[in-house]
């Protein structure tokens, strides 16, 4: 800890230190002016509460981050700026194939490239901290977020989630301005529920859990992910949030991570659903416990902030984690720069030349021909083709998290084959249903 945070620290109220260790959406800061209306309102918040929490996902953008930070750091008693995070899974911009299929390429130096392009995109537009790799083993096609993963294999899993940190953060353990930081999600075991039912239970045996599944959390670890997001799910019948054993003993002792753990989407609150806290504030309490620094949207942590009740043991666990928290923010330099040198860059690099060229080599390495029968391909210029189904002409192919992707720039199916070809004629399902 520099004699800086440390001094930051001393000055710190109970409360300032619980929303240091709170995440809220970007809507919350939408107006500008927090009125106590919309999200605030019926989150019961203060605009105290407001400007004192410590970061901001789902937010991008050159005026929409700086009217947000600047306005913040007026309203804040310390000045600690805002982490701006968000969910840039596959590409910022310049979309890429979704991470299932960039796996099917088996080239980790393409999936450091395409990481390391949509970083650059990212911190450009103002992001901190990305929500990615997801390297959670899946071998289960039901699973609904299979196509956020690397596949079922455990070494190309590791491989893989190695290249896409290092290409996040620039081969840096901490990430310059041109590049964001990497939050590799989610611990663990996020992708073995029970039928891919999503939140749905895991069960695996310890054994299985090392030699097969955690492979690729410590590949991304190793690579100098600083932050790692909890699962949803259960794990040996106890909430993965709340688990002692798995984020002490395992992640912390065992794996040696040392950053920031985020909890996922309002995971704190559905350890109520899961039948293991009464209320927020037990739920609140068995995260701490866990080690769990941040609160994503679940407004549990808020629920300490009247600190008379609690013991001597969590009052230092808060300190723990609120170290670590201006730590990592004081080693991307926001004290000194709250805006990351945002305005040189302005987003001047988004959807380059370069980027749309290795995108496109990315799509072609990510396909996936099982039989060239007759030798088909390469189809002839002057060859019929047809097309069926509504997708033919649909601009909306970008896939799943591809969050600042735009589909009025995207070209359909049908478009881009008549750029190729001479012969081509389509036929909708509507049309089908009427013939």
């Amino acid at each position: 800890m520099s004699q800086f945070v440390k001094e930051l620290i001393s000055k710190m109220t109970f409360a300032e230190k619980i929303g240091q260790m709170t995440q809220l959406s970007g809507d919350f800061f939408a107006s500008g002016n927090a009125a106590i209306t919309g999200p605030l309102q019926q989150a019961n918040l203060s605009q105290a509460d407001l400007y004192r929490v410590g970061s901001v996902l789902g937010v991008s953008g050159f005026e929409q981050v700086k009217k947000i930070q600047t306005n913040y750091l007026k309203q804040s008693r310390l000045k600690i700026p805002l982490l701006f995070m968000a969910d840039v899974v596959h590409g910022y911009r310049t979309i890429f194939p979704i991470p299932l299929a960039l796996a099917a390429s088996f080239d980790p130096q393409l999936v450091r490239q395409a990481s390391e392009i949509f970083s650059r995109e990212a911190a450009a537009g103002g992001v901190h901290v990305t929500f990615a790799p997801m390297v959670d083993l899946v071998r289960d096609p039901r699973w609904g977020r299979v196509m956020e993963a690397n596949g079922e294999d455990p070494f190309l899993n590791s491989q893989l989630a190695k290249a896409s940190v290092e290409g996040i953060q620039g081969l840096r353990s901490i990430p310059d301005a041109e590049h964001v930081a990497a939050c590799v999600k989610h611990f663990a075991g996020y992708g073995a529920v029970e039928a891919g039912r999503e939140y749905n239970t895991v069960d695996v045996s310890e054994w299985r859990l090392r030699d097969q599944y955690l492979s690729g959390y410590q590949a991304a670890i190793d690579a100098g992910a600083p932050l790692v997001m909890t699962a949803f799910n259960t794990f040996q019948g106890k909430p993965a949030t709340g688990n002692y054993h798995l984020m002490r003993d395992i992640l912390r002792r065992e794996l040696g991570f040392q950053g920031l753990l985020i909890s996922d989407w309002d995971a704190i609150g559905e350890m109520i659903a899961h039948g293991t806290a009464a209320d927020l504030q037990a739920a609140a309490q068995q995260a701490l416990k866990a080690g769990v620094d941040i609160d994503m949207m679940s407004m549990a942590y808020l629920k300490l902030a009247n600190h008379n009740h609690l013991s001597s043991n969590l009052v230092a666990l808060v300190d723990q984690a609120v170290e670590r928290i201006l730590n990592f923010k004081e080693s991307l330099g926001l004290f000194a720069d709250p805006f990351r040198g945002l305005a040189q860059r302005a987003e001047k690099q988004n959807l380059t030349t370069k980027n749309l060229q290795l995108a496109q080599q990315a799509a072609v390495e990510s396909a996936v021909l099982l039989k060239n029968k007759n030798d088909l391909l390469p189809l002839a210029k002057d060859c019929k083709i047809g097309l069926v189904g509504n997708y033919a002409d649909n601009p909306d192919l970008l896939g799943s998290w591809s969050w600042q992707g735009k589909t009025t720039e995207t070209p359909t199916i049908k478009s881009a084959l008549k750029a190729k070809f001479t012969k081509i004629s389509s036929i909708q399902n509507q049309q089908l249903q009427t013939a």
